[in-house]
């Protein structure tokens, strides 16, 4: 019961603001009527874009492009979609160009911006489309777009390896500066101390080993050359004793020859014990053995038989001889302790370098170590050179990563927008409920009791009579003016309706 009572309300409700619903209908479906009539056709041209992947093998040549794909095709976006490009996308195609409302270059690039749509899809695809109220003018946009992101993305990735190939370079440049100045500063030590390094350190010691063998045989043959001085010495004492006695004597020379002759052949018997007949005692007692017992030849020949007893007295020849003999084993005495002194410096001189190669072997090693690490980089660097100059090539003559077109722009053949059916429908759908609606919250505005139960609801009092409402002169020309009151803000509203859907329509729609 009280439903149904509910129910009567709101009909009696919509029945006494039948004006309103009438109105608010009226308008809004004139409202949408004539949007749906000036908003212009616009045509939608797509083209769908693949990512196709290096064709070179990564194995046999990587690509220095290592750029998120993601994050390039923002970066790309952002480049075609910058004013710059699009203005002389604007100028190429005449857009905007006949439109009173977009006057400025600023207005013409924005609202071309905003007819641009970049989707991305899975599997490295995305579509680019254009709008445009001209379907000859959209596909030829939508195409010189998917141009420009081919033309941009090979662009950019030319760009960053000829960008990486350039910094390699220039790095590779500097470390090869740097490592000139790092190996003169190494040739410079080994130059410096060339003798006391490691490297020449067996020869060192193989020379070292030489010279102290050198100097223990020099050593020992001065030895032996004192001890033949000693002797000579010792002769020589003897026979200056003896002289006297055998001046005297007719062929005296003779038998003081024969006497040294005979001790020569002696101390070679003796030097034959220990030593050989290659060495140069032995061989030098020879040769003195030879020119003595040439010399008493000579002596012999002179005398021509012998000598008066009553000559006067001559110096021994003996003694003449021993001297001679003293004299030359000094000068080869002399001549070899200067050997021998000139053995020990070079010996000293290369037990310094050895003792200094271990030193020398840690300061090379240190100047050597930052050397070598330079020299690495250096490689390294020459390597990434040439792997960067590949990718460089690669990238020019567009075997790497490249934007393929899979579907062209098409020509579209029916417009997406304004779905003219739908708008009117909107419309009408729009104008009943607002009709409704005005009418239930207009009639709730009015606090007025129009039944026997308002009133009832509002006094705790017994109702005894209801009088119907009375039709008078007055109130028959109050509610004329009502309804024309109704008729002139409605036609107001719809005025300044059309207005605005003919100034903002288009813009939104």
């Amino acid at each position: 019961m009280n439903t149904e009572l509910d129910i009567s309300r709101i009909l009696n409700s919509f029945s006494r603001q039948k004006g309103i619903i009438i109105a608010v209908f009226v308008v809004v479906s004139a409202l949408a009527a004539y949007l749906s009539a000036i908003l212009p056709e616009v045509y939608r041209s797509s083209t769908l874009i693949l990512v196709s992947p290096q064709k070179v093998p990564t194995s046999f040549v990587f690509s220095t492009v290592t750029t998120d794909l993601t994050e390039r095709m923002q970066s790309i976006t952002q480049e075609i979609l910058s004013r710059t490009r699009l203005e002389k996308i604007v100028e190429e195609f005449g857009l905007y160009g006949d439109s009173k409302k977009i006057s400025t270059m600023e207005d013409r690039v924005e609202t071309l911006r905003r007819k641009i749509n970049i989707e991305f899809r899975r599997n490295n695809i995305f579509q680019l489309s254009f709008e445009s109220e001209n379907p000859e003018k959209a596909k030829q946009v939508a195409s010189r777009l998917a141009s420009v992101f081919i033309e941009q993305n090979l662009q950019v990735r030319e760009q960053q390896a000829i960008g990486t190939k350039s910094f390699i370079n220039a790095e590779a440049e500097r470390l090869r500066k740097e490592l000139e100045q790092q190996e003169a500063q190494v040739n410079q030590f080994k130059a410096s101390n060339r003798f006391e390094l490691p490297d020449v350190l067996d020869a060192n010691l193989r020379t070292l080993e030489q010279l102290r063998s050198e100097l223990q045989a020099s050593l020992a043959r001065l030895s032996s050359l004192q001890d033949r001085r000693g002797a000579l010495e010792k002769q020589l004492v003897e026979s200056e004793i003896a002289g006297p006695e055998v001046s005297g004597i007719k062929g005296g020379a003779g038998t003081t020859t024969d006497v040294v002759l005979q001790n020569r052949k002696r101390e070679l018997a003796d030097l034959l014990r220990h030593y050989s007949h290659k060495h140069p005692d032995v061989m030098r007692l020879k040769a003195e053995i030879a020119a003595a017992e040439e010399d008493f030849r000579k002596e012999k020949t002179q005398s021509g038989g012998g000598r008066d007893i009553t000559a006067p007295a001559v110096a021994s020849p003996l003694s003449q001889v021993l001297q001679k003999q003293i004299g030359g084993l000094d000068a080869e005495i002399k001549s070899i302790q200067a050997q021998a002194e000139g053995l020990r410096r070079q010996v000293s001189l290369y037990q310094t370098r050895i003792d200094n190669t271990s030193v020398r072997g840690i300061e090379l090693s240190k100047i050597s170590r930052t050397y070598e690490i330079t020299l690495k980089k250096y490689q390294d660097l020459l390597a990434k050179g040439l792997e960067s100059e590949l990718s460089e090539n690669m990238e020019k003559k567009q075997k790497g990563e490249q934007f393929q077109i899979l579907d062209p722009a098409n020509f579209p053949l029916k417009p997406v927008r304004p779905n003219r059916q739908m708008i009117i429908l909107f419309g009408l759908l729009a104008g009943l409920g607002g009709g409704f609606g005005l009418a239930f919250v207009w009639d709730n505005l009015n606090t007025s009791f129009r039944r026997s139960d308002d009133l009832s609801a509002y006094v705790n009092l017994p109702l005894l009579a209801t009088i119907p409402a009375l039709v008078t002169r007055s109130s028959v020309l109050e509610q004329r003016r009502a309804h024309g009151l109704l008729v002139v803000g409605s036609f107001g509203v719809l005025v300044i309706g059309l207005l605005c859907v003919r100034v903002f329509g288009p813009m939104y729609f």
